[in-house]
């Protein structure tokens, strides 16, 4: 077979290959790993489901400048989008919580950048639209809590009444604070020493629930005190850490949480008979953030019974160091060719075979 015809035999071959493993990563690997998610299913009918999104921490254009910077934040923001989408059908939720450090450069960014920031949040996290999953339709509650990217705060680092006042302009307008009859939320503000509490005489009505992005109940302080007293929450949920744990108070119990289990709680007992607090930390959805454990929060409320797990979601890092190998394979597989396809043996090896040819012809029949 001419030489020809093997590289372009090989050439096609990888190309092809090269097309499967881009399909895989790209697209398959994010159906293939939602097949591991953990499904909580309703008990009763008023049930509510809630997302929660901590730490996606969108890049920014004043910490990442190289060359390959733009190519970095067009690949994050798919991943967050690719993942959340997922996590979306999956759940169908009644209320997505986001928990802070929204962006990675919120409290650094011009006018200019913040806009853009936004605009690129929203067409990530694509909440307002209708749901075609087994045929019906929903709009999705949200709540946004600040974090330290977002507006400052972080190690006794000042916080610009401008950057609370674009925060909350950008994010907090559709926000809730009751959800039907029986849920009340309460954003914990650790960076400001502060948390909202607008309805003090009809909390003990409701099933109360703290979201703040640092973690509250490890913390201790004048603050921890406040949201005792005056809250009284049944469970609080926090990110900042980047990590997935529970903690109870007073016990100072920790478990680090990075099971595809179930966790499930009674909230009423565990407040009112084992008189513990619970808080449930969300690990970052941002494979950039550099942790191997990545994913998004699952909770499900059937009244007191709170259900939890974590939506582990696939290391974007690994399938980047295979692109790299894939590509290395590719210069070593090509230069190898090459040098087959030049190398004197090969010349030699014809002079050899036409001096065969030669003394064979010469020798009579």
């Amino acid at each position: 077979m001419p030489i020809r015809y093997v590289y372009r035999w090989i050439t096609r071959t990888f190309l092809l290959l090269t097309l499967l493993l881009c399909c895989y990563n790209e697209i398959l690997v994010y159906h293939f790993n939602r097949s591991s998610w953990q499904e909580i299913n309703c008990r009763f009918e008023n049930c509510t489901r809630m997302l929660l999104i901590a730490d996606p921490q969108l890049l920014g254009l004043t910490y990442e400048k190289t060359i390959l910077s733009g190519l970095a934040r067009y690949d994050s923001d798919r991943y967050l989008k690719s993942t959340f989408q997922q996590a979306l059908k999956f759940t169908q939720p009644h209320i997505i919580c986001f928990l802070g450090d929204l962006l990675d450069e919120g409290n650094v960014a011009s006018p200019q950048e913040f806009q853009s920031y936004i605009q690129r949040f929203r067409n990530i996290y694509q909440t307002e639209k209708e749901i075609k999953f087994q045929m019906i339709s929903a709009f999705h509650q949200v709540v946004h809590v600040p974090g330290d990217n977002d507006i400052g705060g972080e190690n006794g680092e000042f916080i610009s009444n401008l950057n609370i006042h674009r925060f909350e302009e950008a994010f907090t307008q559709r926000d809730i604070f009751d959800y039907e009859s029986n849920l009340r939320f309460f954003k914990i503000n650790r960076m400001m020493l502060d948390f909202t509490n607008p309805d003090k005489t009809h909390n003990h009505q409701k099933l109360r629930i703290g979201l703040s992005h640092a973690p509250i109940l490890i913390g201790g302080g004048p603050l921890l005190r406040s949201v005792i007293n005056e809250l009284d929450p049944h469970i609080i949920f926090s990110g900042h850490w980047h990590e997935s744990r529970i903690f109870l108070y007073p016990s100072t119990k920790v478990i680090n949480f990075y099971d595809k289990a179930v966790k499930s709680f009674n909230l009423k007992d565990l407040k009112e008979k084992q008189h513990n607090y619970l808080e449930i930390m969300v690990p970052t959805s941002s494979y950039r953030m550099g942790k191997v454990n990545i994913g998004i929060g699952y909770a499900v409320l059937d009244n007191y019974d709170l259900r939890y797990t974590v939506l582990w979601l696939p290391n974007r890092f690994v399938y980047l160091f295979i692109y790299v190998f894939w590509l290395l394979f590719a210069i070593c597989m090509s230069l190898v060719f090459r040098m087959m396809t030049r190398c004197p043996f090969r010349k030699i090896s014809k002079f050899n075979q036409s001096q065969y040819q030669r003394i064979s012809d010469a020798i009579p029949d």
